[in-house]
């Protein structure tokens, strides 16, 4: 027979679901899942078809990400991660593949994406004591504030692991305070998706 908290537990699954259903969150993850898959598809496509016509490609790539120094690499990579997510983290994963341990690269980068979102977080939380600069931002995000506050902790592991920007929605978690252990916990999807686009840019690139 089954225990009472397996019972609770159980309600609890059924109750998430419903409420997932009835908000639209499968609806909005398949629809922008699809559409992410289908992007990264056809990027990687047209990479391998740029990658035929080059002579001598793996020499001149090589060549390009050696001149590329290390801390001003990362130094830039932490800073787009803490404000607004500017440049692609998967520029810096096909970088990270030059050094001798690419892996424990990505690890750091992953840490340091870690790391800028919770400092958006807490940037976010600041702010939003500031009542002219978070009209602005509430303004700016309005779509972001809409859908963490209908669906929370979902948003939040979709953009860890998916190409939305991640540092913009972890501002909108610091400035609606979201819950700050819960927040950390998901936010270490980060690293499955670092990991995820490395195994398969490297076999690309």
């Amino acid at each position: 027979m089954e225990s009472e908290i397996q019972r609770r537990k159980k309600n609890r699954i059924n109750t998430y679901h419903h409420y997932y259903k009835r908000k639209g969150v499968y609806t909005f993850l398949w629809k922008n899942s699809l559409k992410i898959i289908l992007i990264f598809s056809a990027i990687i496509v047209g990479f391998i078809l740029f990658k035929n016509q080059i002579p001598d490609y793996d020499v001149k790539l090589e060549l390009i990400l050696n001149r590329i120094n290390t801390w001003s690499a990362l130094s830039i990579f932490f800073i787009s991660e803490t404000i607004l997510g500017l440049i692609p983290p998967d520029l810096f994963i096909i970088w990270s593949k030059k050094f001798s341990s690419p892996y424990l690269m990505v690890s750091l980068l992953a840490l340091l994406s870690y790391a800028g979102g919770i400092i958006a977080y807490f940037i976010g939380k600041y702010i939003g004591n500031i009542a002219r600069v978070e009209t602005w931002i509430m303004q700016k995000f309005s779509k972001h504030f809409t859908l963490i506050r209908k669906w929370g902790g979902v948003l939040i592991v979709f953009a860890a692991l998916f190409p939305l920007p991640y540092s913009s929605i972890c501002l909108v978690a610091g400035v609606v305070r979201f819950p700050f252990i819960t927040f950390l916990l998901l936010g270490l999807f980060r690293f499955v998706r670092f990991f995820a686009y490395a195994l398969i840019l490297f076999s690309v690139v």
